[in-house]
């Protein structure tokens, strides 16, 4: 702030303003966060747990006495007292998501790009979110396991995972993810289908789980009955590309030559047939994809405090579906640390 010569910082955001105080307000629900240059700060939030801000202004979404319709008008009213409290001529803010009612009257510079170099490096408490997420994907891949077999379906699938994953955690848990089986999986991704699971199919998961907002993002491929030799041997080329990619990412790295790397090694093989298609990896936190980017334009660099997955793939016909497999890393000043270690096996 002070080297952009802001003496007052304000979001709208919910995910910012859980990385800057640890209040969890629902995604809908009116919320601010402004920070002075001095150092102080205020937050207007629903009710909940204590909050670590200077000043909490407490907005109501629901009241038994009374009816509580525009909430958003509420809580820009009391946004409204505390910068009527307190001039503030250079102001930088927070557009690294839609716009809250609350902040929209607020004239000022956007600071986007601040936050977003902020929250690039994550903090020990922020990689020990996204390990719990990652706890409950190897939960949830056990249970996929024990599930699928042909003539069960894509949702019958992703019903078993999900009911594992809130039971181990005890308590619902948002579980999104790619859910597309055998060919459907080639081409596309997205949310389970009835669509029903045959003999010979590969069945990619990529599961990201979100007890909060921090999550990990992993991938394995399951084969419905026993893999052919094509499929085994496309297998072995995936295992290798995210071997290469681990062997390629150090602190100072381009995120573009590891990705140009993972392909040309993919591309190759004929058995891939040149199918590698999707970006090679990316970097996670508060939002499923940030920097550092490991796609074929992009002048990111990895740095230490970087989360990222690499997730190499091979998409054909032949084989009766996508193989991909995806971990999760933490760069160090040393190189990198894997953060997911659940076996590759199809």
């Amino acid at each position: 702030m002070a080297a952009h010569r802001l003496d007052l910082f304000v979001s709208g955001s919910y995910r910012t303003v859980y990385y800057f105080t640890g209040q969890l307000a629902p995604a809908d629900a009116p919320c601010a966060f402004l920070a002075w240059g001095d150092g102080q700060t205020a937050l207007v939030a629903p009710a909940s747990d204590p909050a670590l801000a200077d000043q909490k202004r407490d907005v109501a979404v629901y009241a038994p006495e009374r009816a509580v319709s525009l909430p958003h008008r509420d809580a820009a009213a009391l946004v409204k007292d505390l910068l009527d409290a307190r001039h503030a001529s250079y102001v930088g803010l927070d557009r690294t998501s839609v716009e809250s009612p609350a902040v929209r009257a607020i004239s000022g510079v956007d600071a986007s790009e601040l936050v977003l170099k902020l929250r690039r490096r994550k903090e020990a408490d922020e990689v020990d979110e996204i390990r719990t997420s990652l706890r409950l994907c190897a939960v949830a891949y056990d249970a996929a396991r024990q599930a699928i077999h042909a003539g069960e379906t894509e949702l019958g699938v992703y019903l078993a995972m999900h009911a594992a994953i809130a039971q181990a955690y005890g308590a619902p848990v948002l579980f999104p993810g790619d859910f597309a089986c055998g060919l459907r999986s080639v081409r596309e991704g997205g949310p389970p289908t009835n669509r029903v699971l045959t003999q010979g199919d590969l069945f990619p998961l990529d599961i990201f789980p979100a007890p909060a907002l921090y999550f990990g993002d992993t991938c394995r491929t399951f084969c419905i009955g026993e893999p052919t030799g094509m499929q085994h041997d496309s297998w072995k080329l995936v295992c290798d590309a995210l071997a290469l990619g681990e062997r390629l990412v150090r602190p100072g790295v381009r995120g573009c030559d590891v990705y140009r790397e993972i392909k040309v090694f993919l591309d190759d093989e004929e058995v891939t047939g040149k199918s590698f298609w999707r970006h090679a990896g990316h970097g996670i936190g508060l939002h499923g994809h940030e920097a550092p980017r490991i796609i074929v334009n992009t002048d990111d660099v990895l740095e230490p405090g970087d989360v990222f997955t690499l997730e190499p793939g091979v998409y054909t016909n032949a084989n009766q579906g996508g193989i991909r497999l995806e971990n999760n890393y933490l760069v160090t000043a040393e190189g990198i640390e894997k953060l997911f270690d659940y076996p590759l096996d199809l």
